[in-house]
């Protein structure tokens, strides 16, 4: 815990998480379906595609040396995202938590997701308020 409150002090990240919050809640009561996806990979997994970033000339542009220090931080980082996810999950706006060690996997499971949301949307092409056929018969007329 000791570096993730050195990242910011304790109260400055509650009223950060309180500020997402009450956004969020402004998107859901206006109507908007808000849908939040951890793409959670493993410490292994990372090791493996950072390798790979470095072994392949053609991935060199998505690795930073700083990615290698930044690995001795996951325990903090960790722990920083079970906080978030902890405090920004709701019933308006919730988290969900999709396992990425295996790229189709997290690709099917976001894309289900997805599709269960918009089943439940149910959208539809908005209405004209004009008479289409009229219309129609005046374009042809022309």
């Amino acid at each position: 815990m000791a570096r993730v409150r050195e990242l910011a002090p304790r109260d400055e990240i509650e009223r950060r998480y309180d500020q997402i919050s009450r956004f969020e809640k402004s998107l859901a009561d206006d109507g908007t379906t808000v849908i939040k996806c951890f793409l959670h990979i493993s410490f292994q997994e990372q090791r493996r595609r950072l390798v790979k970033r470095l072994d392949r000339p053609d991935k060199h542009w998505k690795f930073s040396p700083s990615d290698i220090d930044d690995r001795a931080l996951w325990p903090a980082f960790q722990e920083a995202y079970t906080i978030a996810l902890e405090r920004c999950s709701t019933s308006y706006a919730p988290w969900y938590v999709i396992p990425s060690d295996h790229k189709w996997y997290r690709n099917w499971a976001v894309g289900r997701l997805l599709l269960e949301h918009l089943r439940e949307l149910d959208p539809r092409y908005p209405k004209p308020d004009f008479d289409v056929a009229q219309c129609r018969r005046r374009l042809l007329a022309q």
